[in-house]
């Protein structure tokens, strides 16, 4: 009989409803702040946010391939024989490959490892993984959590908009030039995980352009896929994340809405602390 566990990174701990499921465990990113480094799980909303008003200087890295071989020996010390592992997309981040080198040194291991890296991060993991996790818990097996999984993240979104380009340019993400001028003209960008990556696909002026714009992808998915799980993601901009949820629950009753209003501390110091937006899948 399978005994399945989750691992995820602590980008994707979003929803506290899935650290009630005693199966699922999370590799840390850490953030450096001011030459003092802290596991992500160590760190707060409140002091997060306070950290972006400062001048402090914020940097991000990944877990290392013994963070991963600790946990993955905690499974198996568990009696654990297969582990669905979903991480930050490789595009963002190293994570992915620490945990491919920490498997290829689990030397007489008989735990079953199976890693993936999904073309979606944060929060947009956490849309997909919620439905496998119910269905680890229902008694699914192996073979069949995997063919959820690839059905799932076949093709998931994630785009949002920010108030502030200027964490966009810390975080590498877009030039100086762009971001300042930007800024100044109170530029509205679309930022959208496309293979992997967050690219700015598209600048307005107004969050009712944005707003369009994430109803678009909606209507996309509503009219493409039976089940649909939008993920409405809110910092500090509730206006417009409710309009998200009213036009969803109006025109399309049978989607399954989740509102998430943290993002993880190393998408603080990329993305910064105002914005709205969308994480989708269907399958």
């Amino acid at each position: 009989m399978n005994k399945i566990g989750v691992l995820l990174d602590s980008t994707t701990y979003t929803r506290k409803e899935l650290s009630s499921y005693n199966f699922i465990k999370w590799a840390n990113l850490k953030v450096i702040i001011d030459e003092k480094e802290f596991l992500e799980k160590d760190i707060s909303k409140e002091q997060m946010e306070n950290y972006l008003e400062g001048t402090h200087k914020l940097l991000t890295s990944q877990p290392s391939p013994q963070d991963f071989i600790d946990i993955f020996k905690e499974f198996e010390a568990e009696g654990y024989t297969h582990v669905l592992t979903v991480l930050i997309s490789e595009k963002l981040s190293g994570t992915y490959q620490s945990a491919l080198l920490a498997k290829s040194m689990m030397e007489d291991t008989k735990l079953d490892i199976s890693i993936h890296s999904p073309k979606t991060a944060s929060y947009g993991v956490a849309n997909g993984i919620n439905i496998i996790a119910e269905e680890i818990k229902n008694g699914k097996n192996f073979d069949e959590i995997l063919d959820l999984y690839y059905k799932i993240f076949k093709e998931p979104l994630v785009t949002f908009t920010l108030s502030d380009l200027m964490h966009l340019f810390k975080g590498g993400r877009l030039n100086r030039v762009s971001a300042l001028i930007g800024t100044i003209l109170r530029i509205k960008p679309i930022i959208e995980m496309l293979d992997g990556k967050l690219e700015l696909v598209k600048k307005t002026r107004t969050n009712s352009a944005c707003l369009e714009i994430f109803i678009e992808k909606i209507n996309y998915y509503a009219e493409k896929y039976e089940n649909v799980h939008v993920d409405i993601i809110d910092l500090n901009l509730d206006e417009w994340s409710q309009k998200i949820e009213d036009y969803i629950k109006k025109t399309y009753p049978k989607i399954i809405i989740h509102r998430t209003n943290y993002v993880s501390p190393v998408f603080y110091v990329h993305l910064g602390k105002k914005g709205f937006g969308i994480a989708i899948v269907g399958y």
